[in-house]
């Protein structure tokens, strides 16, 4: 009888001590979870995420004028006015948790640095649904930009022609031709981009020391089609031809080449719009040669 009573009570004893654990670990739950959430609402608004805006964060509000230049290709000024434009135009709204200046930050990333959405995605912490909805959003703001009064001089053009350098590997007693005008040895490659900046024709091959005329009557005979009354944006090297609009020969159209000869443009129809369309497309397909 006093074994039963005994064991009666260990029980007992040993079923209280399970049950403050478990209280224990209720209220241990609870001050967690109050930390938490007070740590939570010390993020201002599109920035509630635990710190995964940090990096946005810093470019907006930390970082040095020349590193932003660096990273985003343009001054904070500018980024400024672009979204100011994107906003007050309703190009770009604000998200539930990601705001237009981290938008635009996403699409900067990504075809500046010609960087995979994967690798942005790691970068500002964001999934890879959220980084390629961002960057087909901000590829829809184009139509607003192509049927801008301001370009209509351009209506017919399907995008950008330009030739890139990519380094090739070639015996020693034959480099001599694949030599190009930057002294290292290379192909001559010629793209075409469209206003969706995808590549609708690449011909490789040709060396290093082909002249860019000589690059594009060959691909004209392989396949790239021109239709009537269209044509490529493309720079000087490629003289003016059916199916192709380039600048005058001896007029500085480049902004660097107008800063460093002290030029400014006669008036707003012969400003820059050539440069800006032909420069936007081609860079953001990496195409530099």
């Amino acid at each position: 009888m006093d074994n039963t009573l005994f064991a009666t009570v260990a029980a007992a004893a040993t079923s209280l001590m399970e049950m403050n654990k478990i209280l224990i670990s209720v209220a241990a739950a609870g001050v967690a979870c109050k930390y938490l959430g007070s740590m939570w609402n010390t993020y201002e608004a599109y920035y509630g995420d635990g710190g995964q805006a940090r990096y946005t964060r810093f470019l907006l509000d930390e970082v040095r004028p020349d590193l932003f230049c660096e990273i985003t290709q343009m001054e904070r000024a500018t980024f400024n006015n672009l979204v100011e434009e994107l906003t007050m135009n309703g190009l770009l709204k604000n998200g539930r948790s990601i705001s237009v200046k981290e938008q635009v930050l996403i699409f900067l990333d990504i075809v500046c640095h010609n960087n995979s959405m994967r690798q942005t995605a790691v970068k500002f912490r964001r999934g890879l649904f959220t980084i390629t909805r961002n960057l087909s959003q901000l590829r829809q703001v184009r139509h607003g930009v192509i049927k801008n009064p301001k370009y209509q001089a351009f209506k017919n053009a399907l995008g950008a022609i330009d030739g890139v350098f990519i380094p090739a590997k070639v015996p020693a007693e034959a480099q001599s031709p694949w030599r190009n005008r930057k002294h290292f040895i290379a192909q001559n490659v010629l793209a075409a981009v469209n206003f969706d900046f995808q590549f609708v024709y690449i011909l490789a091959g040709w060396e290093g020391s082909a002249h860019d005329t000589r690059v594009f009557n060959d691909a004209t005979s392989k396949g790239l089609n021109i239709p009537q009354k269209k044509y490529f944006l493309a720079d000087a090297g490629y003289g003016l031809r059916q199916g192709l609009m380039t600048p005058f020969r001896g007029t500085p159209y480049h902004l660097k080449e107008q800063a460093a000869a002290g030029l400014r443009p006669a008036n707003k129809r012969s400003s820059t719009t050539y440069d800006t369309l032909h420069y936007g497309i081609s860079s953001s397909a990496c195409l530099d040669a």
